[in-house]
Formats: C-alpha cells, structure tokens, sequence
C-alpha cells in the first residue's frame, strides 16, 4: 500500500491558503447531494447523462489543484473546458442547470 504524497511534495503550501468562513464544514461529495432542479422543476440526475473520466494521478491533481486556486469543482472545470471545445467547433455551450443554493455573499 503506498503512503499519500505530503502536500508539499506537489507544491501546495498550506500558508497561502485563505480559511474562508464556514469553509471548515465537509461538503459532500457531488453524488451524495440533494439533487439540483432543472430549470423545468425535475432533477438534474432524472435528465443528465453520467460520463466517466479516467485521469492519470499527477493529472487529476493538476485539475484538483486548479480548482481550490479558483474556489470552485473539477466539475465545473470541465464543463468550462468542453463549452471551450465546443465553441471552437461552432456548438451552443453546454445547458448548466440551476444551483441548488444560493451564491454566498
């Protein structure tokens, strides 16, 4: 069984992290969460497809890291990246649906 890297191993130094307040609350994982309403009042996940993605480790922490520098997922990530490849093909954005909650202010 091999150990997890030390954070400082890949580059995060926990000091230039920000605590923002109730950030220290464990956020479940996004299957784990309540459903998000489609615009039309029905579930996210009674209309979405789910896609897998398999990613070499040092690539998954890019993504992982990526996305605590820009305090968001690796979802949305993604999704931003193929609205990118499909705008490059002449396509409509990928539909978002509404958030479960309101932004934070």
């Amino acid at each position: 069984m091999s150990k997890r890297p030390k954070l400082s191993s890949i580059g995060v130094d926990l000091g230039d992290l920000e605590a923002k307040p109730a950030s220290g609350a464990k956020v479940p994982a996004f299957h784990e969460q309540p459903h998000a309403l489609v615009t039309d009042g029905t579930h996210v996940k009674d209309k979405a497809v789910n896609m897998t993605v398999y990613l070499m480790p040092d690539d998954h922490k890019r993504l992982k890291i990526m996305a605590v520098e820009h305090e968001t997922t690796i979802q949305a990530l993604v999704m931003d990246g193929l609205d990118i490849l499909l705008e490059r093909n002449g396509q409509q954005p990928l539909t978002r649906w509404k958030p479960r909650k309101k932004p934070r202010s």
